[in-house]
């Protein structure tokens, strides 16, 4: 990966050249930030930068032995921890290594790659993946051996807050006193679910949205859409990558999300719990990634429509056919139960994520979502 294919993100770059090219690379970063702002890609770009043969001033040269082997994910000296699960018949528990082939098609695929694009990739969006302390044995016993080709042991550990407590604690020495030149690279969307302990041993380095202007420009370059549908992705996106590119194919997860939230504020505002409870058994027989990612695009057109409400255009992110809804909708959401929506919606969140009984947690949502559409504006005075 070079850091000219990366999208946008000029201030991050070249902080991360900077430490390779002064020879100040800390031995532990924390690239972090919103989902599909680049922050992996970067992690990639800064390792090829660190291995490359030819170093260039602003990048790797991209043709030397070293960077064809990163470009295709299979650099001896580069190594991955990823959350992974059982599947088929697996008895012990995983690590990345029993998934190295699917992971690399899966990054190839996509340097945007979300999480449950990951499980579902595996054919197990049913399921929650973690980092076990198996997998911090593997690290360290990794990490022991010299470099093979390069000066530097590299490990990117992407999504660290998906690692348990014995595994976080198994990591702690390393992450303090790692062997001479090694570097490990962390790259996570929740700092917040992470062992203080190893946010304190690492040198953070912030990846914020990336910006309308450089959005654009990178989605015009991929020559796959018309003028409109750049726009319209640009506005859904709010600086991510990832939403943008979902918005340009029109997939029909993207569609099915729309078709589920507009369907159970329509069935909610009439109260039809007939209907409802049939919503209820559509959406908690997917899959509890899916059903996480319909509760996270509900609490995000929820959001879009209290500021439409609000009229202040310049603040919303929504394609044009999410807009022709929200114009009729947004009426409804309003300060009087925009907070108590968002609250409701976080907490089925949470509780799917628990593992909790999705059909309970969902037809609970859709009773208070019934109760909260009635308030009235003015119940917030």
């Amino acid at each position: 990966m070079l850091f000219k294919e990366i999208i946008g993100q000029q201030e991050v770059k070249g902080k991360l050249l900077s430490l390779v090219r002064e020879d100040r690379t800390p031995h532990a970063m924390m690239l972090f930030g919103p989902e599909g702002t680049g922050k992996l890609a970067l992690a990639l770009a800064m390792t090829q930068y660190l291995a490359c043969n030819d170093r260039q001033e602003d990048d790797a040269c991209g043709v030397c032995p070293s960077c064809i082997k990163f470009g295709k994910l299979v650099h001896p000296d580069l190594h991955f921890v990823v959350p992974v699960l059982k599947t088929g018949s697996m008895t012990a528990p995983p690590v990345s290594d029993d998934y190295a082939v699917e992971w690399r098609e899966a990054l190839l695929t996509d340097l945007y790659l979300t999480e449950s694009q990951w499980y579902e990739s595996l054919g197990a969006e049913n399921k929650q993946g973690i980092i076990n302390v198996r997998e911090s044995e593997n690290i360290i016993r990794k990490l022991a051996f010299k470099p093979y080709e390069s000066d530097y042991r590299m490990v990117v550990i992407w999504l660290p807050e998906k690692m348990n407590q014995p595994a976080a604690n198994k990591l702690l020495k390393l992450i303090e006193e790692p062997p001479e030149k090694t570097l490990i690279l962390m790259v996570s969307e929740h700092t917040n679910k992470i062992l203080p302990t190893i946010l304190s041993r690492t040198q953070l380095f912030h990846v914020p949205p990336i910006s309308g202007a450089d959005l654009r420009e990178g989605l015009m370059k991929l020559g796959q859409a018309d003028q409109q549908q750049i726009e319209d992705a640009v506005l859904r996106a709010n600086g991510n990558m990832s939403t943008a590119l979902q918005t340009l194919r029109q997939d029909d997860v993207e569609r099915q999300h729309f078709e589920l939230f507009t369907e159970l504020m329509r069935l909610s505002y009439a109260r039809d719990i007939v209907q409802i409870n049939g919503w209820v058994e559509r959406v908690a027989g997917m899959g509890r990634e899916r059903q996480k990612q319909v509760i996270d695009y509900s609490l995000r057109l929820l959001r879009e429509n209290f500021i439409l409400n609000m009229e202040n255009d310049s603040l919303n992110y929504m394609s044009a056919k999410e807009s022709e809804f929200s114009r009729k909708f947004s009426p409804f959401i309003h300060e009087g139960n925009v907070h108590a929506l968002a609250e409701t919606f976080t907490l089925a969140g949470n509780h799917i994520e628990a593992n909790g009984n999705a059909r309970i947690i969902l037809m609970d949502l859709s009773i208070r979502v019934i109760r909260l559409l009635m308030q009235k504006a003015t119940a917030a005075n």
